[in-house]
């Protein structure tokens, strides 16, 4: 059955929740694409079409349960995406899996080691390669990894983190030697800094309180990023045209140190 009467584009938010995910959703919503949500929290994304709907219309966002960590879950959803709405035009892998406080190598178990790289890097080989072959017969697609700082060098307490992510940059740059040619235009962003939201952005704002640094407060975008402004950065390297088409873009608030190259 579809849910997408007026057949208008799709695009598929892997790991969307409240912040990125639901910014570029709603990005995408305003320029007439119908969301389809993937996440493993049914309250979460639940809220997240309402406030879609409520704002966009009827209809223009569904969500899927899935645990990007299970190879089988991720194809039946993208299946359903295609009954339901139609072919993927456009992919946006947001998931990520990281520990908040750092943990040795030594203390790091194998099953988180393993789950944190499945949610980083396997949900990302499995999800494009459940949307390519659409873009392939269309000639045209757009496929964009959510990358971090941890994607261009490790760092102590890091390591269920930077494997996936080191990995996920390698596949973007594959899978773009393999498929730009074609009509696929595949970037990956480096987001190197803190996002705001409500874990991320509280705690700088609790920190702030307790240090009484009111400029910080004041100026809160000029810290961390917002996720508004970054959802422009990815309907901006969608609507490239093809004869300036980005692999790899680096992001970062204003007064956030350029730390990821050094």
């Amino acid at each position: 059955m579809s849910f997408n009467k007026q057949n208008k584009p799709v695009i598929a938010v892997v790991g969307a929740g409240p912040g990125i995910g639901e910014a570029v959703a709603r990005r995408f919503a305003a320029e007439g694409y119908v969301t389809a949500l993937l996440a493993r929290t049914e309250d979460k994304l639940q809220s997240m079409c309402e406030r879609l709907e409520k704002d966009f219309g009827q209809g223009i966002s569904r969500y899927y349960l899935t645990d990007l960590r299970n190879e089988e879950q991720v194809i039946a959803s993208f299946s359903a995406i295609r009954t339901e709405l139609g072919p993927v035009q456009v992919l946006v892998y947001n998931a990520g899996a990281r520990r908040v406080n750092g943990r040795a190598v030594l203390d790091t178990t194998t099953e988180e080691f393993e789950s944190f790289t499945k949610i980083n890097l396997f949900g990302a080989f499995w999800s494009s390669k459940c949307v390519l072959p659409d873009m392939l017969a269309a000639g045209r697609g757009t496929i964009i990894f959510t990358g971090a700082t941890g994607s261009l060098r490790g760092m102590p307490g890091l390591s269920s983190f930077s494997p996936g992510k080191f990995g996920l940059r390698s596949l973007a740059q594959i899978i773009t030697r393999e498929y730009q040619s074609k009509g696929i235009h595949t970037a990956h962003i480096i987001i190197d800094g803190p996002v705001d939201g409500k874990l991320i952005g509280g705690v700088k704002r609790r920190q702030w309180i307790r240090d009484g640094d009111k400029e910080k407060l004041e100026e809160v975008d000029a810290y961390i990023a917002q996720p508004d402004d970054l959802a422009q950065i990815y309907w901006f390297l969608h609507s490239q045209p093809r004869s300036s088409w980005t692999q790899e873009l680096d992001v970062r608030a204003q007064k956030e140190s350029m730390f990821s190259k050094l």
